[in-house]
């Protein structure tokens, strides 16, 4: 039997059923989810069924759900409204973001949300449906284990793939990140909708980075110029721009791999920091001539952190004069945070951190990182 989800649509005061069509009309798949989370689990019989769901609290897109399952595992649920490179760019940060604010959270933190939402206590709401020998000391265990060990797995919902999509699932699947994506059909007729979930292929292994270089502590690379001071405070809620709306980086030396690598950087912009060179400075600071760089963009092979030709390294201060303190978060905070992304190209050096990217898919992965790391310290 083939496993379908079916909505019916109220007319008057009677539920019509009727035979369903094919239709252009969009799904509206986070809707789907929330109100019917067991559509997750369809195609994974004797599975843990998801009995639970809701969008996450304070998700910048609007677009990423989380899903409990009857067995208290949380799973993030992806669903794209646009399919440009900039949209889901921004739902790849949302992503992060999202799992790094439940990362090391209690039960609490996630029941809390859902209670709201539902109306009773997510333990009550799951047990009404986890059938018999289901434990609610169990499931709570088992929510705060997966809380606990973050690295959340992702479902991305769409009714097919396409070029940008596959590159969002290649994406996440180079972060190591356990990621699938679960495609449906769509059939509406005169009163009912029949949502059918279908496999959709997208296997691609994880790619492994190169090991990080060490180094000693950070020097400024350049001459002060180019000053560009972001329109994006800390804790705001970033709004997707075109290209043309961040200044370039003066690539002067630069290799052409780096000059690549740093069209994708310029979005660092919306940290929300002061940009001055290859400098990026706590605003107020860039005009002290001894000031030292809060993020530091390293091309030079020639200087520490001697990147090669092929790669950019941004150096990270995090101490409570630069990033600590521009974070309102601990040095060990943002660390912690970061270290638990799946990104093996990170070294720590006497209070830095140095980010690689040695591609371009890297250096969007970079920027995604940090864009998280912004959205859990404006939340607290």
């Amino acid at each position: 039997m083939i496993p379908f989800c079916i909505r019916a649509t109220r007319f008057g005061e009677n539920w019509q059923l009727c035979e369903s069509r094919a239709t252009d009309e969009p799904l509206e798949v986070l809707q789907l989810v929330v109100e019917s989370p067991e559509f997750l689990g369809m195609l994974q019989p004797g599975g843990p069924m998801p009995r639970a769901a809701m969008v996450a609290p304070n998700s910048s897109s609007a677009r990423v759900v989380l899903a409990v399952d009857e067995q208290g595992r949380v799973t993030l649920v992806a669903c794209p409204e646009l399919r440009g490179e900039a949209e889901l760019a921004a739902l790849v940060g949302d992503l992060l973001a999202t799992g790094g604010r439940f990362w090391h959270q209690p039960y609490e933190a996630l029941a809390g949300p859902f209670e709201e939402v539902l109306g009773m206590s997510l333990e009550d709401w799951v047990g009404t449906l986890g059938g018999s020998g289901w434990s609610a000391e169990t499931f709570r265990a088992a929510v705060g284990k997966s809380l606990s060990q973050g690295r959340f797995p992702i479902v991305v919902l769409v009714p097919s793939l396409d070029k940008p999509i596959v590159d969002m699932l290649a994406y996440l699947q180079n972060m190591n990140l356990d990621v699938r994506a679960l495609g449906y059909e769509y059939l509406r007729g005169a009163g009912v909708e029949v949502v059918t979930p279908r496999a959709l292929g997208s296997e691609q292994k994880p790619a492994s980075g190169p090991p990080p270089e060490s180094g000693a502590a950070p020097r400024r690379q350049e001459a002060r110029r180019e000053e560009y001071t972001p329109v994006v405070p800390v804790g705001a809620v970033v709004e997707e721009r075109a290209a043309a709306d961040y200044p370039p980086f003066d690539a002067s030396g630069a290799t052409q791999q780096q000059r690549d690598i740093l069209e994708k950087l310029v979005r660092l912009d919306d940290l929300g920091l002061k940009r001055v060179g290859l400098e990026y400075f706590v605003p107020g600071e860039e005009s002290r001539d001894e000031a030292e760089g809060t993020m530091v963009v390293s091309v030079d092979p020639g200087r520490w952190p001697m990147p090669e030709p092929t790669e950019v390294i941004v150096v990270l201060n995090m101490g409570s004069d630069h990033l600590a303190r521009f974070l309102r978060l601990s040095s060990q905070e943002i660390e912690e945070f970061l270290g638990s992304l799946p990104r093996v190209t990170r070294k720590e050096h006497k209070g830095c951190l140095l980010l690689r990217a040695a591609t371009v898919q890297e250096a969007t992965q970079l920027v995604n990182e940090l864009r998280a790391l912004r959205e859990v310290a404006a939340m607290g």
